[in-house]
C-alpha cells in the first residue's frame, strides 16, 4: 500500500478540493475500489496499491470520463455553435473504447425532439422545454450519465428545477458552458493531443505540482479564482487565464462525487440550494471582504478529515451532507458555525473551509474562500444559540433588519466568537448587542428588554474575573430598588424615569443617580437606591475614577446585560485595585444598605450637596461635608489629604453599586475601640 502525497489536491481553492474527490472517486470506481484517502496539512494523501507513476498512467491511459452533458444548455454543442460543436463532435466521433458510454448519451441527447426543436422564444415554453430534456435524460441515460446529473440539478414535484450551487445553474456559468469545457479538454488530452502537449506531463503538473510550461489559454471559472483572468490578475496588465486543462476535468469529476444523489435522497421536499451537501445560504460574516451588498449564490464549507476513508464511506457522508443545530438541518453561515462548534458534525471532521460563492466577474461568480473553521464542542456555542434565539424573537417582532450594520456586526461578532471562543470575541459580541439593544432603548424608545439570559455563565465568558469593564457594566445593568426600579427605566427613552443623556459615560451615570435619588426621596423611605444583584469590589470604582477602563465597551455592556434575568445575586470576589480613600468617604453615604456602628444598625442618607459640589468640581468641600455626615452618625474618617482627582468621574463612580467591606477598610474606622486600636 503506498501513500501518495497529491500537493496539487489541496484544501484550496475549491477546485483543488474536488479534484481531490475526483481523484478518489475515480480509483475506487474503475481502478481499486480499496482505495483511501484522508488530508494532512492541507494537502490530500491517497492510500492505494498503485505508485504515483501507476497512478498517472491509470489516468492518461485507462480513465473512462463520466459522460458529462447539459443539452439543456445553449453553449453545451448539441446547438449550432462553432466552437462548441467541434469539442462535442470530437469525443462523440471517438472510437476509444473509454468514450463508448459518452458516445452513447451523446447520441441519445440528440435523438431527443426537445433538443432537435432548439430554443423556444417563450421563456415559460423554454423552462417547459429544459425540464422535458432533463427528465428523459434521466428516464434513458445510463448511471454514470445521471449521477451526473442528480449532481447538477434537481426537478420538484412540480416540475420547477432547482441547481446545485457548486455547479453553477446546471452545468455552466454564466455563458461557461462546463460541460462543453470539459469534453474540449478530454479531447485535447486524450483523443487528439495537439503537438508539443504531453498529457502525463500535465497530469503530473496537476496532480504533483510538478513544474510544467504547456498551460494552455482557458477559463479557470468559479472555482480557482486566483487564475482568473482579465485586467491586472495575470502577470501582464491584461491576459486570459493560463490552466492546466487536467484541472477542469477532474474538478467536474469532483463535483459529481460531491453533489450526485442529493435529489434522489432528499425527493421533492427540497427545492433549494441546500439540496447540496454542506451547502447553506449566505452571511456576509466573517472574512475580510465581507460587504452587505454581497451577491451570494451560496456558501459551501469542505470537510476534511485525517483519518483515511473509502470512498464508499465518503459517498455515504457526502449524501447525508448536512450539519445539525439542535436537531435540525443548519440553513444559514452562522448555524453551520454554531454546528461546527457544538459537535453537531461528527465522522471524524475535524475542520471544514469555508467558500463563499460571490459575484465578482460581471455576471460570473467565484468560490471564494472564507477561512477554515474547526470542528469541537466549545461551551461559547450554548450561550451563542440561547442569544440567536433572543435575536430570532426580535426579528419576528420587526425590531432588527438583518441588513443594518448593527446586525451584521452581531453577526460578525457571533461568528468570531463561535469560531475562536475566547473571552475577548464574546465581549464583542455582547458589546455588538448592546449597540442594538441600546438603539432600541435610545432612539426608538419602544423596546424594553426582555430578561432571558442568565447571567453568571455569560460574565464567565465575558472574562468578569478578569476585566474591570465587564464588572462594572454588571453592577449598573443589575442595579434595583424598590423606590427607583432597575435601571433600565432610566434607559428606555419612552419612560417618564429617563435619564441617559448627556456627552460622556460619566454624565449619564451621574444624571441616573440624581434621577434615582430623586425617586427615593419621593418615597420617604431614607433608603438609598444604589442596590443591586452583583455589587462589585470597591477597587473597580478606582479603576473608573482613574479611566483604566473603557467607557464606551461599559456602555455597550450595559445595555446588553439588560437582557439578563438579575433575580439571582452574583458574587465578585475580584479585588482589582485599592480604594480610593476620598471614594470610601463619599461613598458610605450612597451605600443601599444600613451600617452597624457599635452594635446598631444606621441608615446614611445621600446628600444631593455632594453630587452639586462635584459637579462643580469642588473635591474638598464635598469631602468636608460628607466627613461631617459620618462623625454625626458614629463614624470618624481617616485623617488623610484627598489627592486631587477626576471630579466628574467621582462623582460618577457613586453609582456603582460595591460591596461595602473595604470602605470602611480604606477609609473609615468604628469610632471608639478602632481608634483606640489605630492609636
Amino acid at each position: 500500500m503506498h501513500e501518495i502525497a497529491l500537493p496539487g489536491c489541496a484544501t484550496t481553492p475549491l477546485g483543488s478540493y474536488l479534484k481531490a474527490l475526483g481523484v478518489i472517486r475515480l480509483v475506487s470506481e474503475q481502478k481499486e475500489p480499496e482505495a483511501c484517502g484522508a488530508w494532512s496539512g492541507g494537502t490530500f494523501l491517497l492510500h492505494s496499491r498503485l505508485s504515483a507513476g501507476e497512478l498517472l498512467a491509470f489516468f492518461v491511459d485507462e480513465y473512462s470520463p463520466t459522460p458529462i452533458v447539459a443539452p439543456w444548455n445553449g453553449g453545451s454543442g448539441f446547438y449550432p455553435n462553432g466552437n462548441a460543436e467541434k469539442a462535442i463532435r470530437a469525443v462523440a466521433e471517438s472510437s476509444s473504447k473509454r468514450f463508448q458510454e459518452y458516445r452513447k448519451a451523446i447520441e441519445l441527447c440528440r435523438s431527443l425532439p426537445e433538443v432537435a426543436s432548439g430554443k423556444e422564444a417563450n421563456a415559460d415554453k423554454e423552462e417547459e422545454r429544459r425540464t422535458s430534456i432533463l427528465l428523459q435524460c434521466r428516464n434513458r441515460l445510463c448511471d454514470r450519465a445521471v449521477e451526473w446529473l442528480d449532481a447538477a440539478m434537481g426537478i420538484a414535484a412540480d416540475g420547477s428545477r432547482s441547481f446545485a450551487p457548486v455547479l453553477g445553474t446546471g452545468g455552466n456559468e454564466g455563458r461557461l458552458d462546463y460541460t462543453n469545457n470539459f469534453m474540449s479538454r478530454l479531447a485535447g488530452l486524450l483523443i487528439a493531443p495537439p503537438k508539443g502537449v504531453d498529457p502525463r506531463q500535465l497530469l503530473a503538473a496537476s496532480l504533483l505540482n510538478q513544474r510544467t510550461t504547456a498551460l494552455q489559454p482557458g477559463a479557470a471559472g468559479q472555482y480557482d479564482p486566483g487564475r482568473a483572468g482579465g485586467p491586472n490578475q495575470g502577470p501582464g496588465v491584461e491576459s486570459d487565464s493560463n490552466v492546466n486543462p487536467w484541472d477542469l476535468i477532474l474538478t467536474l469529476e469532483g463535483a459529481v462525487a460531491w453533489a450526485s444523489g442529493i435529489y434522489r435522497r432528499q425527493g421533492a421536499r427540497y427545492r433549494t440550494i441546500l439540496c447540496s451537501p454542506f451547502t447553506v445560504r449566505a452571511r456576509a460574516v466573517g472574512y475580510g471582504s465581507a460587504a452587505a451588498k454581497d451577491d451570494a449564490r451560496a456558501e459551501i464549507w469542505t470537510p476534511v478529515w485525517e483519518r483515511p476513508v473509502s470512498y464508499r464511506e465518503l459517498k455515504v457522508f457526502l449524501r447525508e451532507g448536512r450539519a445539525t443545530v439542535q436537531g435540525r438541518p443548519a440553513e444559514t453561515a452562522l448555524e453551520f458555525a454554531e454546528a461546527a462548534a457544538s459537535l453537531g458534525v461528527d465522522r471524524g471532521v475535524r475542520q471544514f473551509v469555508r467558500y463563499s460563492l460571490l459575484k465578482r466577474r460581471g455576471d460570473s461568480y467565484v468560490a471564494l474562500p472564507a477561512g477554515t473553521f474547526p470542528v469541537g464542542y466549545r461551551t461559547e456555542a450554548d450561550l451563542v444559540r440561547q442569544l440567536q434565539q433572543y435575536l430570532d424573537g426580535l426579528a419576528s417582532r420587526g425590531l432588527t433588519n438583518p441588513a443594518d450594520d448593527l446586525a451584521r456586526g452581531i453577526n460578525d461578532a457571533i461568528y468570531n466568537a463561535l469560531l475562536y471562543g475566547k473571552a475577548d470575541r464574546m465581549r464583542e459580541l455582547m458589546a455588538a448587542f448592546g449597540r442594538l439593544i441600546k438603539r432600541l432603548m435610545t432612539i426608538s424608545g419602544d423596546y424594553l428588554p426582555k430578561a432571558t439570559l442568565q447571567p453568571k455563565p455569560w460574565l464567565d465568558a465575558c472574562g468578569f474575573s478578569t476585566d474591570a469593564s465587564v464588572r462594572i457594566a454588571a453592577a449598573l445593568a443589575s442595579l434595583w430598588s424598590k423606590e427607583a426600579g432597575s435601571i433600565t427605566r432610566h434607559l428606555l427613552r419612552s419612560s417618564n424615569d429617563f435619564a441617559w443623556s448627556g456627552g460622556t459615560l460619566p454624565e449619564r451615570m451621574l444624571r441616573v443617580l440624581d434621577r434615582r435619588l430623586l425617586s427615593a426621596r419621593r418615597s420617604e423611605t431614607g433608603c438609598n437606591p444604589t442596590g443591586a444583584a452583583c455589587p462589585v469590589d470597591a477597587g473597580d470604582a478606582t479603576l473608573f475614577i482613574e479611566g483604566s477602563v473603557d467607557d464606551d465597551l461599559i456602555e455597550q455592556l450595559l445595555f446588553a446585560f439588560c437582557a439578563f434575568d438579575w433575580k439571582t445575586r452574583v458574587d465578585c470576589p475580584v479585588r482589582a485595585a485599592e480604594v480610593m480613600p476620598v471614594y470610601a468617604v463619599l461613598k458610605c453615604l450612597f451605600l443601599p444598605n444600613e451600617i452597624a456602628v457599635d452594635g446598631e444598625k444606621r441608615s446614611l442618607a445621600a446628600d444631593p450637596r455632594i453630587l452639586s459640589l462635584l459637579a462643580a468640581g469642588d473635591v474638598e468641600q464635598a469631602a468636608r461635608i460628607a466627613t461631617k455626615r459620618l462623625i454625626v452618625a458614629g463614624l470618624r474618617p481617616l485623617d488623610v489629604r484627598f489627592a486631587s482627582t477626576d471630579a466628574d468621574r467621582l462623582a460618577a463612580a457613586l453609582l456603582i453599586p460595591v460591596q461595602p467591606g473595604r470602605l470602611f477598610g480604606s477609609g473609615i474606622l468604628h469610632q471608639e475601640e478602632e481608634i483606640r486600636n489605630h492609636a
